[in-house]
């Protein structure tokens, strides 16, 4: 499975869905939006990190870390995951941007933050191991970092995903204040297709 499939897979594969609403307690309805918008975030963090001479280094160790992650099975992935690892590893991946990207998740979604923080903390991992297996695939170097992040990010911006992945700047940059998603119901339209 590529990572156009995975990621859309992530979306919009509703026993998938099933598995990380049960895991945060939520409807899927709820989690396909706040993960809708939690994957371009994490991925345009990982791209910022990527392209920062000081967290490109550790970024390249922790991918190395993670390129024998087998996460072409999803659900088998899900269940293997240690919460606290991966709560530290959302952590290291938003920084201090963490708090205001949980809040802004949640008041999109009507996910809690404390549902919106665990539901990260599943993402990051996957999207950690997609892009471990992508580096040692095509052997990526500490430099080609910010391109190899950035892939998934192109994957993402068919359709509608460009808004999402233009959303995903503006959460990070965002101080927190005021509400920045009024057009996410015409989004996610495009990126979710209808049933």
């Amino acid at each position: 499975m590529d990572q156009s499939q995975l990621l859309s897979q992530l979306l919009n594969n509703d026993q998938l869905l099933g598995k990380l609403s049960s895991m945060v307690d939520a409807k899927p309805e709820a989690v396909k939006q706040a993960a809708g918008l939690g994957l371009p975030t994490i991925i345009e963090a990982l791209t910022r990190n990527a392209s920062s001479p000081e967290k490109k280094i550790s970024l390249a160790k922790a991918l190395d870390d993670h390129q024998d992650d087998d996460v072409s099975d999803l659900e088998g992935f899900l269940n293997k995951l240690n919460p606290e690892d991966s709560s530290k590893m959302l952590g290291h991946i938003l920084g201090d941007k963490k708090g205001t990207v949980e809040q802004k998740i949640s008041a999109s979604s009507g996910l809690g933050t404390g549902q919106v923080s665990g539901l990260l903390s599943m993402l990051a991992p996957i999207l950690m191991g997609m892009l471990g297996n992508k580096k040692k695939a095509e052997n990526v170097g500490v430099d080609g970092l910010p391109d190899l992040s950035a892939s998934l990010g192109g994957l993402l911006k068919g359709g509608s995903g460009g808004g999402l992945m233009d959303m995903a700047t503006k959460i990070l940059d965002s101080d927190g204040d005021g509400s920045i998603m009024d057009n996410l119901g015409d989004l996610f339209g495009g990126l979710f297709g209808k049933k």
